[in-house]
């Protein structure tokens, strides 16, 4: 008995100790990582030194000040003296209207970009999420689809317990597919929030190109795939086929989008990079309907276009692990005359 206590207790102590780590620790662990991709299509336009990016992403504040503040900190060390053309953020700033306060402080402690900051709006930008409900919310919606558990139902009693099992196996597997849910409960003020950050000269891309002062490379902006009203064709209008093209998106599911291969880079966020890594199985849960969850966060290529997953700042509930915060320097330089070296 004594050892089966002494066990249950060690249990207990290494569960409070990762219960700690992923409350306490690594949402505060704010990195600074490093990336330099070439365009893999010869495309005239880009300065022979490139372009150099700062991204952020999914900050989602709500206004914890002491959490938000250390996490503003962090960032202020990580960019402090750093020179970039573009400051970059792919959405979910906020995560309630609450948090609009430290959005601006976060952007005041960084560096001015040489080029400008721009930006995309993200699902919880334009709606709240109340999160604690998310697992009942998750199962009303299964259960309204009907046909996850039409096959178990059809098999016999579906009060059984074999049947409940069975449904439960299936909510596990809908879970895992990427399919939970905040019940949206309210919406954010975007136009406030749009405002608000233009006043620190940070402008929205909303289904719209912009081309680069001193260079014929063009960032295109697509509004969120999921709350906003997304136009890929109509932000690529006036964008030459031929040119260097940088894509942001909040959601990375963007590039099923055919047009999406257009673009020379895509830079997104919205997967948190799964917010809990496990072994063997990855992210617990990406977000997203077109990404394996090896794409959930960091750098990919798919076709002829490289792909760049922000973990991000902040979280959608306040855990992480396997998977700390950052911001990233990312530099995009010409392609190479034979083609060579277009990775990282």
């Amino acid at each position: 008995m004594a050892a089966w206590l002494a066990g249950l207790g060690a249990v207990a102590g290494a569960g409070a100790t990762l219960a700690g780590y992923a409350l306490l620790y690594e949402p505060f662990d704010v990195r600074a990582e490093q990336l330099t991709v070439r365009l893999m299509r010869d495309r005239p336009g880009l300065p022979d030194e490139g372009l150099r990016i700062l991204h952020l992403s999914d900050t989602h504040f709500r206004g914890a000040d002491r959490r938000e503040h250390a996490k503003i900190e962090q960032v202020r060390r990580a960019t402090a003296g750093a020179q970039f053309d573009l400051l970059i953020h792919t959405g979910d700033f906020l995560h309630n209207d609450n948090g609009l306060e430290n959005v601006l402080a976060l952007i005041d402690s960084i560096p001015r970009p040489r080029l400008g900051a721009y930006a995309v709006t993200g699902n919880h930008d334009h709606v709240v999420y109340e999160m604690k409900k998310a697992l009942h919310y998750s199962w009303r919606i299964f259960r309204s689809r009907g046909g996850e558990c039409d096959d178990i139902s059809s098999r016999g009693n579906k009060n059984s317990s074999r049947a409940r099992v069975g449904l439960l196996l299936h909510f596990a597997r809908y879970l895992l597919n990427n399919r939970f849910d905040g019940e949206p409960s309210g919406v954010n003020d975007i136009a406030g929030l749009r405002r608000a950050l233009e006043g620190r000269g940070v402008r929205f891309l909303d289904n719209q190109a912009v081309r680069l002062e001193g260079t014929d490379a063009y960032l295109v902006g697509i509004e969120d795939l999921l709350q906003g009203e997304p136009d890929l064709h109509g932000g690529l209008q006036g964008v030459r086929p031929d040119a260097p093209t940088i894509l942001l998106s909040h959601n990375p599911d963007v590039v099923a989008l055919p047009a999406a291969s257009q673009a020379d880079l895509i830079l997104a966020g919205h997967t948190h990079g799964g917010q809990i890594v496990l072994p063997l199985l990855g992210p617990v849960y990406t977000q997203t309907e077109q990404l394996t969850r090896s794409e959930a966060s960091g750098y990919w290529r798919h076709g002829q276009t490289h792909v760049y997953v922000h973990r991000g700042l902040g979280e959608s509930i306040p855990i992480r692990i396997g998977a700390p915060p950052h911001v990233t320097f990312l530099t995009l330089l010409p392609a190479r005359p034979n083609g060579v070296n277009a990775g990282p």
